[in-house]
């Protein structure tokens, strides 16, 4: 049989990457698109679907050409996909809405609030698991919609996503979504596997309106014929479902084995594990997804990571136009607690455990040695601290934290996973295709869904640790001690941040 092949499209917020993966697990190359996003007005931020379908044709077709392959051999292609957004089509596949509300459009807050008030705040989070703003999921898009365009959710046969939107332009199939993704509409029951009928009643929101949740590697069809020009691809191609992107680089760093832990460095920061049941605390909310056949994926976020550490060097350390490897040896030269410098990267209201939309990013301790290094070392503890706080729910829960693995443009910084390292007292495994982990992730879908591999298990050979992290026992000791005094940092501003929504600013 001759070789083959999967292709990945990871349908990013930025733009859409398309990876092709041997079956062995070999990237061969990769293409990159970017598409805009508007912010027309406050809370408002929105994308035009047919620039996805522009950016995945252009993308398949050039990643196929550069690889020099015969497409009849690409066996499957899958999708790890941005999530949260909401997309209006009618019965013949035509776009409602030339642009689409996407996962960072908050518009929806009065939608949200009264949601919440009638199904209750901690009622909403233990039946859907999802602890995000309520106003960035479907559920409330969906409201806002109904209200303010009844003529579009009057026409509307579904309501899809990113990834559901590319598939029916590949196939002409609608009406199918997995999984994760209704895990992400606000309006989905993780325990029963399907969609609460109180909460949409409560949102006005029809269930046939709605799509099918099915396992991510289902085969949703075969790429329709004609498309080879536009795309590269033949009708030999099965489309299959695939997840969205947070739980696509898990699956890419080996979540799907029993006990791994996946720590992603990116925009925003979250470690995570599967397991048989949601991982709840009454105390506050992990976010906890379905992730299919019996699996939840619960993790715990750092809102703004990377983001945080790039508005750091753009703004306060321009000087160093961006030389992060310079700014990370300043840092190296620094003592763990940075000299009593400590930083809250809560430019995207918090974490998992503090939590507020009214809150912002801090320094709190700064004196006048304080000098690049200590702020770099600082912002990268600060992230890091968020994490360690998510290890010490994990281990509540009885979950050990035993075989880890890092992904994400962060973890590109050694610097940094030796500090993680030592802060969670864990050895931290580097994965080869680090860089394309969501692509990965969706690539196994891809080649499961095909038959291409038997099981999840084909990750272990596709994405072999290339590196590793060691702890340090007594580093660790020292950080045991200030995370205390870090989470007292943001339970005393707390208070503080809430105080300033009531202040009117001329």
């Amino acid at each position: 049989m001759s070789k083959q092949y999967v292709l990945a499209h990871d349908l990013g917020t930025s733009g859409d990457k398309a990876c092709l993966f041997d079956q062995d697990g070999t990237l061969l190359r990769s293409v990159y698109e970017t598409y805009t996003t508007w912010f027309d007005r406050e809370g408002y931020a929105e994308q035009r679907p047919e620039d996805w379908w522009e950016a995945v044709k252009k993308t398949s077709k050039q990643v196929i050409r550069e690889a020099g392959i015969d497409p009849r051999q690409i066996a499957a292609l899958s999708f790890s996909a941005q999530s949260l957004g909401c997309i209006p089509v009618d019965a013949d596949g035509n776009l409602l809405r030339d642009k689409a509300m996407i996962w960072m459009d908050s518009r929806a807050t009065q939608e949200a609030k009264e949601i919440l008030e009638r199904y209750g705040e901690r009622r909403h989070y233990e039946t859907t698991g999802t602890s995000f703003q309520v106003s960035q999921y479907p559920c409330s898009k969906i409201k806002w919609m109904r209200k303010h365009e009844p003529e579009v959710y009057e026409k509307a046969y579904k309501f899809i996503g990113a990834k559901e939107y590319i598939i029916m332009k590949l196939t002409g199939e609608v009406g199918v979504t997995d999984y994760t993704e209704a895990s992400f509409s606000g309006m989905f029951n993780i325990r029963r596997h399907d969609f609460d009928a109180e909460i949409l009643e409560i949102a006005g929101i029809d269930r046939e309106k709605l799509c099918t949740p099915k396992d991510n590697a289902t085969i949703i069809g075969n790429v329709s014929a004609g498309l080879e020009d536009e795309t590269g691809l033949t009708s030999d191609t099965v489309v299959v479902l695939g997840m969205m992107d947070n739980i696509t680089c898990a699956v890419g760093g080996g979540s799907m084995n029993e006990g791994t832990f996946v720590i992603n460095l990116g925009t925003a920061a979250w470690i995570g594990v599967n397991a048989d049941r949601p991982l709840m605390s009454p105390d506050f909310k992990s976010n906890c997804m379905y992730v299919g056949n019996g699996i939840y994926h619960t993790s715990m976020h750092s809102h703004s990571a990377c983001a945080s550490y790039d508005w750091v060097c753009e703004n306060m350390l321009a000087a160093y136009h961006g030389e992060h490897a310079v700014l990370e040896g300043m840092a190296e030269a620094i003592p763990p607690g940075s000299d009593k410098l400590f930083f809250l990267p809560s430019f995207a209201g918090g974490n998992t455990l503090y939590s507020s939309g009214n809150m912002g990013g801090a320094f709190i301790g700064l004196r006048m040695h304080h000098g690049p290094g200590n702020i770099v070392r600082s912002v990268l503890e600060g992230i890091s601290f968020d994490l360690m706080m998510g290890v010490q729910f994990f281990k509540e829960m009885g979950v050990v934290l035993n075989k880890v693995r890092i992904v994400g443009g962060g973890a590109k910084s050694a610097f940094w996973r030796e500090m993680l390292a030592s802060m969670l007292n864990v050895t931290i495994e580097v994965p080869q295709n680090m860089q394309h982990i969501g692509a990965l992730g969706a690539a196994t879908v891809a080649g499961i869904g095909a038959g291409v591999f038997d099981s999840y298990a084909a990750i272990d050979r596709m994405s072999v640790p290339s590196g590793l992290a060691s702890p340090s026992p007594q580093i660790h000791e020292q950080y045991k001690k200030l995370l205390p005094v870090y989470r007292k940092c943001y339970e005393s501003l707390l208070p503080v941040y809430d105080a300033f929504d009531g202040i009117q600013v001329l």
